[in-house]
């Protein structure tokens, strides 16, 4: 029954993903180079939770409706490890009690997490081919 909605959802998974990386990198870029906290900044934040929980559900959608074991794929398990990663790194680039050449450095360190990840997932291959042997 979800198999008839795979293209749609799997567009939206991929549109969400990208929204949501664009807005980590907007929220980054205002976090760190503002160092206040305004009403614009919070619906963003509030906006940015919004984001990733339909595009954790859409990701759910996707593994229930092609029946998939997520630790079945290599390319999938670089993919989980890449977002734990990346949720780790941003919420220590977020954090404002660190010294801000920390933060800055979890802040690209989380970008590169998120390339890893879309890398990872449109090419099908773990890290992005990084490791992956010159054939």
């Amino acid at each position: 029954m979800l198999a008839e909605y795979y293209g749609l959802t799997k567009n939206l998974h991929i549109s969400l993903a990208l929204l949501s990386g664009c807005l980590f990198m907007l929220r980054g870029l205002w976090g760190l180079l503002v160092y206040r906290r305004a009403l614009l900044q919070l619906r963003l934040n509030r906006l940015s939770y919004v984001i990733d929980t339909c595009l954790l559900l859409a990701a759910l959608l996707l593994l229930v409706s092609l029946s998939f074991a997520p630790l079945a794929a290599p390319w999938l398990q670089a993919k989980l490890v890449l977002l734990l990663c990346y949720l780790l790194f941003g919420a220590l680039a977020f954090r404002v009690q660190y010294a801000i050449v920390l933060r800055w450095l979890a802040y690209f360190a989380a970008l590169i997490c998120y390339m890893g990840m879309y890398y990872s997932a449109r090419w099908h291959q773990p890290f992005a081919g990084v490791f992956a042997s010159a054939i």
